[in-house]
């Protein structure tokens, strides 16, 4: 296990204020439901435990990716009802869900045969995801019925059996997909009086008609826009993440020389290049090609060779004087690491989750 350093200046500030003002949005925009809370990733970087402590009280309940994501909730005092959005993959993962009271999406036949033979503590509160068009996890629509027949009737299940399906293209602007999976669940469950789930980020931002009993607001929660384009209620998200770090020396570079590894970035003037302490071993995306933003005293200043491991060079030559010890700010509330994660040919997503253990995360609020 990496220890995050003491010393180095590299780190990542996590408002907390932010991610609950992010909450209370979701939970406006789509006031006639519940919002579960989705803090896998370790909360998408940002510290799952940190990040459930922020929300209880606020959020009814979390969702993670695996089981050890929610046993390591628990194990920190998380009393919160946690659904494993993952399901479980054998018996003996079953047993602990029902120990840890944990609550679980079913998605496939195998879990449903395990529901049903499984001695259980206490029973199991389930969410059981249906195929509408993702064609990643899920039962086919046409054995939801029987599938909720046999959940009830095993006694495994809880009263309350949430149906739930997951969209493909929400971030996409008048999706025909969106439209045709919507179109697939309520045929699949006109009648059957359960409990619905459909929403990501990009449904409760975009699609009121994917607003059910239960939305599942992750990546919006921590200030990030599903989306490629503007979108009005995007905008008035928060970002909760910044990554910085400071200036570890300055040199000057004569027309024609180069800096870095293989010589990329080669100057066209004379220049001043400041190399920074951030590199991707702390998750800084190896393949940002120059002219990536990079904040030096609160001015943009562009990615001036290849990104190393520990270290990334910038162009500071339009900035007044640079010396050691100045600030970088790599993204934040000023400079969207969407906007990194594009010129990267990568996701926002990746870039958050994949800040590295040795980055320590300071939690200001």
């Amino acid at each position: 296990m990496t220890t995050p350093a003491r010393f180095r200046k590299c780190r990542a500030s996590i408002d907390l204020a932010a991610i609950r003002a992010n909450y209370r949005l979701a939970s406006r925009l789509a006031p006639n439901s519940q919002s579960i809370a989705v803090i896998k990733g370790n909360a998408y970087g940002h510290g799952a435990v940190e990040v459930a402590n922020a929300l209880q009280g606020l959020a009814p309940a979390f969702a993670v990716g695996i089981i050890d994501e929610a046993l390591e909730l628990r194990e920190a005092g998380i009393r919160a009802p946690i659904l494993v959005l993952q399901g479980v993959a054998g018996e003996d993962a079953l047993r602990a869900v029902s120990e840890q009271a944990l609550s679980l999406v079913v998605h496939n036949e195998e879990q449903l045969a395990w529901l049903a033979t499984a001695k259980l503590k206490a029973p199991v509160s389930t969410w059981l995801k249906i195929d509408t068009g993702m064609h990643r996890l899920g039962l086919p629509p046409d054995r939801l019925v029987d599938a909720l027949n046999r959940l009830r009737a095993s006694g495994a299940s809880g009263d309350s059996i949430v149906v739930c399906t997951h969209l493909a293209s929400a971030d996409t602007p008048g999706s025909m997909a969106v439209r045709e999976q919507l179109r697939i669940f309520d045929d699949c469950v006109a009648g059957l009086g359960v409990l619905q789930s459909i929403s990501n980020s990009a449904g409760i931002l975009a699609w009121p008609d994917t607003h059910r009993s239960w939305n599942r607001p992750g990546y919006l929660l921590y200030g990030n826009s599903p989306f490629a384009g503007e979108q009005a209620n995007a905008a008035l998200l928060r970002p909760a993440m910044t990554l910085a770090s400071e200036v570890l020396a300055v040199r000057d570079v004569a027309t024609g020389e180069s800096v870095g590894y293989h010589g990329r970035w080669t100057a066209a003037v004379p220049s001043k290049i400041a190399t920074v302490a951030i590199g991707y071993a702390d998750g800084y995306p190896r393949h940002a090609p120059d002219g990536t933003p990079v904040l030096v005293n609160g001015a943009i200043a562009p990615l001036a060779g290849v990104v190393s491991m520990d270290l990334i060079t910038v162009d500071v030559t339009a900035l007044p004087a640079v010396k050691p010890g100045d600030p970088v700010v790599l993204w934040g509330p000023d400079l969207p690491a969407n906007k990194i994660a594009e010129c990267a040919g990568t996701i926002g997503y990746e870039l958050l989750i994949g800040i590295s253990r040795r980055v320590p995360r300071h939690y200001p609020n």
